[in-house]
This record gives C-alpha cells, sequence and structure tokens, in this order.
C-alpha cells in the first residue's frame, strides 16, 4: 500500500511538470495573489483578469492559498497540496477503512492511477481531492461510530468549500434519534465555526454566497451539467437549479427518517442531490459526488471492471472536449 501511494505520487508530479492546469488553478492562483499583495480578493476588479464572479471559494480556503503563496508564489505550490490531498485518501482508505485488503487495494489502484481521476483532479489541478478526503472521513467516522469526528469532518468541509452544508441536516437528524435535544450542541458548534470562518475580509467575504447564486442562473447549463439533458428536451429554466436540489436533499431525509437509508447513505445522497442538478458542473464535481458512492458499496470484480471502462472513456472523452 505505501508502494501504491508512493507510485501515485510519481504519476502525479510528472503530470504537474507536463501540464498547466486548468481554468480552476488559475482562479484559485490569481485571487490568492491578489490577497498576498494585500488586496481584498472578494473585491476584486471588475477589469481583471478573471471575472470577480469567480471569487466565490470560502475566505479560509483563500487564506490558505494565499499562505502558501507567500512561500513559494507558484502554481504548483497549490498542485502539490493537492497531491498531498491525494496521498491522504490513499494512506486513509489503505490502512483505516475497515474492508478487506482486496476491496482497500483494489480502491487504492483505481485512485492513484484511473486516467479519468488523473485528468480530472491532477492535470486540470482540482481542490477536489482534499475535499475527497474529507467526505471518506466522514463517512468513515459515521462507520466507527464516532459522531463527533464526523461532525468535526462536516465543519472542515463547510469552512474550507461549503460542502459540510449537505452533511448538517443528516448529521443533526441521526444525533437527535440517539441524544435527542443534546443534538443541538453539534449544530450550534457547526454555525458558530462557520460564521466565525467568514470573518476573513468581511464583510466582502459574504459575496461569495452571492457569486454562488448567481452562478445558478447560468442558462443554458454548461460543461457537462446533466441538466444539459433538460435543456436539450427544452424543459430548463434556471429556477430549477434551486428547486430541484432541494427536493432531492429532502427526499434523501425523508428516506433516512423512514430508515430505507442508514446514515453514510444519507450522507453520499445528500451530496449528489446538492451537485448534480448545478447548470455549471464539470467532470471534476461529477466525480466528487460518484467516488463516495465506492466506499459504501460491496464492489466485485465485475463491477470494478466495469467501472474502469466506463472512466477510460470518460478520461478520453474529457480530454478531447477540453482539447477543443
Amino acid at each position: 500500500m505505501i508502494a501504491i501511494t508512493v507510485l501515485a505520487v510519481v504519476v502525479r508530479v510528472l503530470i504537474i511538470a507536463h501540464s498547466h492546469g486548468g481554468s480552476n488553478l488559475a482562479i484559485y492562483t490569481y485571487f490568492s495573489r491578489l490577497a498576498l499583495h494585500g488586496a481584498n480578493p472578494f473585491n476584486p476588479p471588475a477589469a481583471g483578469a478573471i471575472k470577480p464572479v469567480y471569487s466565490n471559494s470560502p475566505p479560509l480556503e483563500v487564506a490558505i492559498f494565499t499562505a502558501l503563496l507567500a512561500v513559494h508564489d507558484s502554481p504548483t505550490t497549490l498542485r502539490l497540496l493537492f497531491v498531498l490531498g491525494d496521498v491522504a485518501v490513499l494512506l486513509l482508505i489503505g490502512f483505516c477503512f475497515p474492508r478487506p485488503r482486496g476491496w482497500r487495494l483494489a480502491f487504492m489502484l483505481f485512485y492513484a492511477f484511473n486516467p479519468f481521476v488523473l485528468l480530472a483532479w491532477t492535470t486540470y489541478a482540482q481542490d477536489k481531492t482534499w475535499l475527497f478526503f474529507g467526505i471518506a472521513a466522514l463517512l468513515l467516522a459515521l462507520e466507527r461510530g464516532r459522531d463527533w469526528a464526523a461532525w468535526l469532518a462536516a465543519t472542515a468541509l463547510a469552512i474550507v468549500k461549503f460542502l459540510g452544508a449537505f452533511a448538517a441536516p443528516a448529521l443533526a437528524l441521526h444525533w437527535f434519534r440517539r441524544r435527542r435535544w443534546w443534538a443541538l450542541a453539534p449544530v450550534a458548534a457547526f454555525l458558530v465555526v462557520l460564521a466565525l470562518s467568514n470573518l476573513p475580509w468581511f464583510p466582502r467575504s459574504l459575496d461569495a454566497f452571492t457569486r454562488r447564486n448567481d452562478l445558478l442562473a447560468v442558462n443554458p447549463p454548461i460543461h457537462v451539467a446533466p441538466t444539459l439533458l433538460l435543456a436539450k428536451l427544452g424543459i430548463y429554466a434556471p429556477i430549477e437549479a434551486k428547486l430541484l436540489p432541494a427536493a432531492a436533499a429532502i427526499v434523501a431525509l425523508a428516506l433516512f427518517l423512514a430508515r430505507r437509508i442508514d446514515i453514510r447513505e444519507a450522507m453520499v445522497w445528500s451530496l449528489f442531490a446538492g451537485y448534480v442538478f448545478l447548470p455549471d458542473t464539470d467532470f471534476d464535481r461529477l466525480l466528487l459526488i460518484t467516488l463516495p458512492f465506492f466506499l459504501i458499496l460491496d464492489m466485485s470484480v465485475g463491477r470494478w471492471v466495469v467501472v474502469w471502462i466506463v472512466s477510460c472513456v470518460a478520461a478520453l472523452a474529457g480530454g478531447v472536449s477540453e482539447a477543443k
């Protein structure tokens, strides 16, 4: 397992050496450099290199990227951080997940060397590596019954990328079932930490929420958003990007309340509901919302073969689409 992790790092370093990253890397770098040079990254120049609407990351993530660029001002610095996220995922899966050795090796090989994973998160440099680590840590904590660790993981996901907001409702219901009104304690702590995380560059940091809302108005959908299918059928409207995620999240919570799915499944389906209907979803997000399913499924050899075939075709399609 250590050998797989080392080889995964080597492969990623070689990719970094022969690629320049994608548009998201440019966004991370641009707004973090504004902060590095004393400007407010949430009040960027209107005529800057990147449109202000893309200054929509949580301030804590911007602060982390800014601190790293202060050490070495290069996009490669951020890309190496994302590689460390991959290392964290591989080690967590390999040494901590309560699964048979064969399952852990199969997942590690897929995550370490699958061309779709490498294209989506390494070639085009995504912060999703650390987000997936947080999701894996959240699911592991729930599986082992360590509820406070689950809340810590959800809180970290919320303050770094707002992602923990999808997990909070199901976690609160999970705690209420087991501890009744003591469930208010972690919920209150979650909200307080989330509020405090917006203090850097406050109050302009709150514009990130407005800008994310603005992106929901994209019409027709772009990239590889599944809602493109609705647009092709002529039944898509921007309001659906707000209503459908909420409706799908409610369905996931209802299934959890009815005990048709467990808490881990509720987490995965809540994440899926929050992203799949967005109008600007790219293949890096699709990977983020599908990988967690592998962590809760029993994957046979046949299933892995199918997944490898489908993901390799997706990598080819993704590479061709980005080259156009």
